[in-house]
């Protein structure tokens, strides 16, 4: 049967149009939602890319930005983007390899309802609802004037002030930005273990399952489409990870500490319509980047992880 065939068969019967009449309704949504939120909300910023500014208004250049825009990254002489690109990437294997070890452990903790779970959960999503700037104060104070202060009074230890000194500021940045990170994961984590049947965790209890066996083969194959989100979701969010920074420095970041997210966020906060479309540019090259990027993840992480069968 040909395709026009089906088609005709399709339209001819009650059933099977109301069937695709209903497909067509449900597939609409999202398909309206990308074509709104994405397209319609992006589509000046990727036209710009093909643009510049001149005499007051934005001309069609074809892809002259990007090749300034390549050749500023490959050549790289003040050594800017080769330091965003690395603490990019080294920020993500850090943070997201500590903050979701430790958020599956305290979200475990939290099922398991061990002692202080209600106090555990407040205080790990504590730093979410309160303002950046004033977590970043609180902390900036604790690191750099507390503890140094703390150690000289009753040890008689004299240190800088640990976000102050260079060899610990990227450590301290690091931490910050695991603590800040937990309230979400834990969140999500903490509500998907609650869905885990209480029936199927006994049985493996009575089959003998300590607690790291109960984890591993019961727990988190149940989870573990929440745990492939919060990473993919992390993955997507890459470049657009400043760490924090204009929080701590503003715009006046050491280049040594700087992120691709950071470099981006303090141009646009200062840019002039001069300087947007070689931002459209590299946001789009970040994006073709990014995206074959997280969907291959997605795929391996669905093939390799856990069954629950």
């Amino acid at each position: 049967m040909t395709l026009s065939t089906r088609v005709k068969t399709l339209l001819h019967s009650k059933s099977e149009r109301k069937r695709l009449l209903f497909y067509a309704l449900v597939i609409a949504l999202p398909l309206a939602q990308v074509a709104i939120f994405y397209f319609g909300v992006n589509i000046n910023s990727i036209l710009l890319a093909f643009k510049e500014y001149e005499g007051g208004s934005y001309h069609w250049v074809g892809f002259d930005n990007f090749k300034r825009v390549l050749t500023e990254i490959f050549t790289d002489s003040t050594a800017e983007w080769r330091f965003a690109f690395k603490n990019t990437f080294v920020a993500w294997i850090v943070c997201t390899g500590i903050g979701m070890t430790l958020a599956l452990f305290f979200s475990y903790y939290i099922f398991k309802k061990g002692i202080g779970k209600n106090f555990f959960r407040v205080m790990l999503f504590m730093p979410s609802i309160i303002s950046s700037i004033v977590m970043v104060i609180l902390f900036t104070y604790f690191v750099d004037s507390f503890i140094p202060e703390f150690l000289m009074r009753y040890f008689d230890t004299e240190i800088r002030g640990l976000l102050s000194d260079p060899r610990t500021t990227m450590f301290m940045i690091y931490l910050y930005n695991i603590l800040m990170g937990f309230g979400t994961n834990v969140l999500l984590l903490s509500s998907a273990m609650s869905s885990v049947s209480d029936s199927t965790v006994e049985a493996a209890q009575l089959d003998g399952a300590n607690n790291l066996r109960l984890f591993w083969h019961v727990v988190l194959p149940q989870i573990f489409p929440t745990f492939v989100t919060i990473f993919i979701v992390s993955v997507a969010n890459l470049f657009a990870n400043q760490l924090n920074l204009y929080s701590f420095y503003g715009a006046y970041a050491e280049a040594r500490l700087g992120t691709v997210g950071y470099l981006l966020y303090k141009r646009t906060v200062s840019a002039a319509n001069a300087q947007y479309p070689e931002l459209a540019t590299i946001g789009l090259l970040l994006t073709i980047v990014i995206i074959p990027l997280t969907l291959g993840l997605r795929k391996f992480l669905e093939k390799v992880g856990p069954s629950d069968e």
